[in-house]
């Protein structure tokens, strides 16, 4: 925000401030003691042309064309209302996250969780082996170590297309599927509320497959190339899909703020610090191709206010 200039007393500050709301540019009024007013315009790129049309409104204060633009200046705070009403709905909703705990206001935030819970639950018994190698990104058993790679979409050819999927549910610590069904929670709440099941679900299966595929595709150059990496591991988490929302609630706030969705700037930071962390190897074996697969995804859908 920026001063502009002054308006004496006795020259009406409201028929400049309307005048200037009906070309498009926002302004402040402060009123003096000596019945004068000081003049700020809000949008700094709007300084030079603002400041033209109040020397014109100075040198002409009854030109019939700055009180002209009343109406334009009626109608754009009436807008400006409408959208201020519907954020501030939205933004409750979005920031209730735990204020509706059914599973009728997010069946499928809870049911992601759930799946994830029962097979983690899984994972923990005699079944495990059976588990990882019915929803892996391919049955491993099939050929020796060095094939696996290649083996990837051999399966999913084959009409095992859940693979594109299933790996997502498959968690390998407490840390892990707590970590990653915290933020399912959080971000999945927000979106299935503002956005609807459907759209939550379809980001949900989409980002899924997309990480995954990146993912393998990946792992399967890694293998291939000279590297310390010597085996192609089994990857899965919820965690391509947890980047893919999250960047889609970024992307939100940052270019669609009227909507309500929005992520503040402690856990953006905490979400793409530990993306890097991840990098750096200090964690172990992590999918970090999916993860910026999700990332990318989420982004632009929600660049494109998806």
């Amino acid at each position: 925000m920026r001063m502009i200039g002054e308006l004496p007393k006795g020259v009406d500050p409201r028929v400049l401030e309307d005048h200037l709301l009906g070309l498009g540019m926002k302004s402040r009024i402060d009123r003096r003691p000596d019945g004068g007013s000081v003049v700020w315009i809000i949008n700094e790129d709007h300084v030079d042309r603002a400041r033209g049309e109040l020397q014109a409104y100075l040198a002409a204060p009854d030109d019939p064309r700055f009180r002209s633009s009343a109406p334009k200046a009626s109608e754009a705070r009436k807008a400006e209302a409408r959208r201020d009403r519907e954020f501030r709905k939205n933004y409750r909703e979005a920031g209730d996250l735990w204020g509706a705990p059914t599973f009728r206001h997010r069946p499928v935030t809870v049911l992601t969780v759930a799946i994830a819970v029962v097979v983690y639950l899984l994972q923990q018994t005699e079944y495990e082996p059976q588990v990882v190698y019915w929803l892996g990104f391919f049955d491993w058993r099939n050929g020796f170590p060095d094939d696996r790679p290649r083996l990837g979409l051999t399966d999913v050819l084959n009409g095992q297309v859940w693979r594109l999927l299933t790996p997502a549910f498959l968690h390998f610590s407490p840390l892990h599927i707590l970590f990653n069904c915290w933020w399912v929670m959080i971000l999945g709440t927000a979106i299935e509320r503002l956005r609807g099941s459907w759209k939550l679900l379809l980001m949900i299966v989409g980002a899924a497959a997309l990480s995954n595929l990146v993912e393998y595709e990946y792992m399967e150059r890694l293998h291939a190339a000279p590297t310390e990496v010597t085996r192609f591991y089994t990857f899965g988490g919820l965690s391509g899909v947890n980047y893919a929302l999250f960047g889609y609630v970024w992307m939100m706030g940052e270019l669609h703020p009227e909507e309500g969705l929005r992520i503040d700037s402690r856990n953006t930071v905490l979400l793409l610090g530990w993306l890097v962390l991840c990098f750096t190897g200090a964690l172990g074996p992590i999918a970090n191709a999916a993860h910026l697969g999700g990332l990318a995804v989420g982004m632009a859908l929600g660049w494109m206010k998806y």
